[in-house]
């Protein structure tokens, strides 16, 4: 179902917009249907992402976190410490 609505746009914006439609071959309203969904489409990804990077910084605070060392732990040798670190456990794994 369709709906009609009025919009008020900047007479170059408008122009540039109908230029664009002619241009492709389709209808201005069309046009206008395409960049709204494509903003909001953007919109929702922004979200995503803003979303994505909290969880990486929390991920990157918890090993840069030091577990507590337990007295044996802390009489190693520095060389023995780096084998224990949680970067070194992934690149194990790979």
């Amino acid at each position: 179902m369709k709906k009609v609505k009025s919009v008020a746009l900047d007479a170059s914006l408008l122009a540039e917009a109908e230029e664009e439609a002619e241009r492709r071959g389709i209808a201005f309203s069309t046009l206008v249907e395409e960049a709204l969904k494509f903003y909001l489409s953007v919109g929702r990804l922004e979200e995503k992402l803003t979303i994505i990077e909290t969880l990486l910084r929390q991920c990157l605070e918890e090993t840069r976190r030091e577990p507590p060392q337990t007295p044996a732990e802390a009489q190693k040798p520095p060389q023995q410490k780096a084998l224990n670190n949680v970067w070194v456990d992934i690149l194990r794994k790979r």
